[in-house]
């Protein structure tokens, strides 16, 4: 009996330990830094760029990111502002749905165009072949157009 109640202990104590480590491993990896290097290629580190180079502090899992000129040399790991830390906080997840695309913004409008002045409008199926479109299928085709409009011009 006593056998079983120290291994029922044991397996509880070592159960704790190991989610406690877990749990301090998955809060060391969230903050990294992100810059380009000169050959102009992208970098990302668990160390800050060397000075004089512009870099973003990320933390990974909240899309937040930490935009710092190269004049401001280092400052803290930290995305999220204090007191005495002050800086602006960028919305990463938000600023690449906003991302404005001119190549998709031009495709979009000759869609548009294409859908409104045509009489007939014939679209590729999934197996190559072209069909004819219904004018539900142009009217729901036209309100994506418009939707992609709003979202890749300026």
């Amino acid at each position: 009996m006593l056998a079983n109640t120290q291994s029922r202990y044991l397996a509880g104590a070592l159960l704790f330990c190991m989610a406690t480590l877990s749990v301090s491993h998955l809060n060391a990896g969230t903050i990294h830094y992100r810059w380009i290097n000169d050959r102009g290629h992208p970098v990302h580190s668990d160390r800050p760029p060397p000075k004089g180079v512009d870099y973003e502090v990320i933390t990974t899992g909240s899309g937040l990111k930490r935009v710092v000129p190269a004049e401001e040399g280092a400052v803290p790991p930290e995305v999220k502002p204090r007191v005495g830390n002050d800086f602006e906080q960028v919305d990463e997840d938000e600023a690449r749905r906003n991302k404005k695309n001119p190549e998709l913004c031009s495709r979009a409008r000759a869609n548009l165009e294409a859908l409104t002045t045509k009489t007939t409008v014939v679209m590729l199926n999934d197996q190559g072949e072209e069909r004819v479109l219904t004018e539900e299928e142009i009217a729901w085709e036209r309100e994506k157009a418009e939707a992609l409009i709003g979202v890749y011009c300026p």
